[in-house]
């Protein structure tokens, strides 16, 4: 019987160890999670993998691969992005409130909770493409979890969550290739009237980002907020 946790993907980019991959399908397993992608790994999947897994390598064996994390999220319509900093312009919000939010989406929408490296974590480019940041905190002097130590914790919070939600459902999203493809138009409609720095163009594009995937856009939306600039990318070169 299919369940709404079906609608969810653990995403790990460039995890270094083979076992923490395994202990993540470990902790998902546990949790009723079972989509599993690996961005970009900088391990293979080994005898030590399954061994992590336990009784979880099915998840390994069915975990798709993705070159990039725009990639991967391309059939979400909301992702999740976790850090142990705290970023200045980026404000986060704790597993309790994400799992919270996960249990509304997930019956209306693909839902992705996104993972980074074990000795750096996810980079500034990799969270602008994601709508909101979750952080796990820790006592005084406590600096990062282990990969699959924070896995364990939201997948919890996701479990919990669901098992607990209220009839209250959040409606279908734009997928987020359909809103990177809004981004593209954007990016190109914007450099060409001079309104972006053609030298870091996504320095300002991020600040529509945060103010337009806070909330999660709906496909119509997407669709008028595209048409708009490309319009906008028609009418300059019209007039060229």
């Amino acid at each position: 019987m299919r369940s709404v946790l079906d609608n969810i993907t653990i995403i790990l980019v460039g995890t270094i160890a083979p076992g923490n991959i395994g202990s993540t399908a470990r902790a998902m397993k546990n949790m009723g999670l079972s989509r599993l992608c690996l961005v970009n790994p900088q391990c293979a999947l080994n005898e030590e993998s399954y061994r992590m897994a336990t009784s979880a390598g099915s998840i390994l064996r069915a975990a798709q691969q993705a070159k990039t994390l725009r990639e991967a999220i391309a059939g979400a319509g909301y992702v999740f992005g976790t850090t142990a900093r705290i970023r200045r312009l980026r404000p986060h919000i704790f597993p309790p409130e994400m799992g919270e939010k996960v249990a509304e989406l997930l019956p209306n929408n693909q839902v992705a909770l996104v993972f980074g490296p074990e000795d750096r974590g996810l980079s500034n480019e990799h969270l602008e493409l994601c709508n909101e940041i979750i952080s796990i905190p820790t006592a005084r002097g406590g600096k990062s979890l282990n990969l699959s130590h924070a896995v364990i914790i939201m997948c919890y919070e996701i479990y919990r969550a669901v098992q607990g939600r209220a009839t209250h459902e959040k409606p279908r999203l734009a997928l987020a290739g359909e809103v990177e493809n809004m981004y593209d138009h954007m990016r190109s409609a914007l450099l060409e009237i001079g309104y972006l720095d053609p030298q870091n163009p996504d320095l300002t594009l991020g600040s529509f980002r945060r103010i337009l995937t806070r909330a999660g856009l709906k496909k119509e939306e997407v669709q008028l907020i595209r048409g708009v600039f490309r319009q906008l990318l028609w009418y300059i070169k019209k007039m060229k």
